[in-house]
């Protein structure tokens, strides 16, 4: 049992400790400190306040997504306990390492909320995921055709965009695979060996109905896409009320669309403290070497 909690704990040091290390390296500097509080005053603050509508309506789009997932398998909660769910998730996911706390405490209210319905549980949040997955697979994908030129500019975001590719590719093909598999001889002798074929099927029943509910799953993703789309939007939001200031000239909508699959994607990985300065550090270099602007932070 020691070693269970050991484990966690240092993974979740190591990420604090490389997420401190980023932000001091880029952030030691009092002169800079002192421009980032300068740029902050003069910056527009009209675009400020988009950014802030913009983002508002990610969570809006993820909270309406929840509750057509949730419906889809059954569980009719209210919808301010659903609401209250959702954003508890949102809240760990943030300000915990990696996203498996958030997951983790959206299952147990679920669960706890609806006992008799444990497989239906995980189903939401495992196809929450999934959704956000196939979202950032068909908008890098959208991105790789029109701009595979412009984000290959330079040899560090060539290897950005190669690494995004390889990533988003692994984790499609994954997910591909894992139906069938579950399915072979192989894995039936294991889970019935470690007597967890009962809940197996269960989840395998639940699994089942999104593939029914094919109009609602649709719809599921079309506003996960949506709502990826909003969170491009705050950043190219934050980037013109910055303009000016902190950076000669903001990205433009295309170009910030463009490399914000990459961003988001290299950001999920468990590296830092929920992304920190490892963002930063992704828009310095993709500012800097696709748009030609300043180093910039905008996260």
């Amino acid at each position: 049992m020691t070693k269970l909690f050991v484990r966690p704990l240092v993974v979740s040091a190591l990420q604090i400790a490389i997420t401190l290390g980023i932000l001091i390296f880029h952030f030691h500097d009092s002169a800079k400190r002192a421009q980032m509080g300068e740029a902050l005053r003069r910056a527009d603050w009209r675009w400020l306040l988009a950014g802030v509508f913009a983002y508002g309506a990610v969570e809006i789009l993820g909270a309406i997504q929840w509750q057509l997932l949730l419906r889809i398998q059954g569980l009719r909660l209210p919808w301010l306990q659903a609401t209250s769910i959702f954003f508890i998730g949102v809240f760990f996911t943030l300000f915990t390492p990696g996203l498996i706390a958030g997951d983790a405490v959206q299952i147990f209210y679920l669960v706890k909320a609806k006992p008799e319905r444990r497989a239906g549980a995980v189903l939401v949040v495992v196809m929450d995921r999934v959704l956000g997955l196939l979202a950032l697979v068909t908008l890098a994908a959208v991105v790789a055709a029109a701009r595979f030129h412009w984000l290959r500019r330079t040899a560090v975001t060539a290897r950005l965009f190669d690494l995004t590719i390889i990533l988003l590719a692994v984790g499609l093909l994954s997910l591909i695979a894992a139906v069938p598999a579950a399915k072979s001889r192989r894995f039936q002798k294991l889970f019935s060996a470690l007597h967890l074929a009962e809940k197996i099927a269960e989840l395998r029943d639940a699994l089942r109905r999104y593939f029914v509910s094919r109009r609602r799953t649709a719809i599921a993703l079309s506003l996960t896409v949506t709502a990826h789309l909003f969170y491009f939007g705050t950043f190219y939001c934050t980037g013109r009320a910055l303009e000016g200031n902190v950076m000669a000239r903001a990205p433009s909508l295309g170009e910030m669309f463009s490399i914000m699959p990459i961003v988001n994607t290299l950001t999920a990985l468990p590296i830092s403290f929920a992304g920190i300065g490892v963002r930063e550090s992704l828009f310095q270099v993709l500012l800097h070497d696709l748009c030609r602007a300043p180093e910039a932070v905008v996260s």
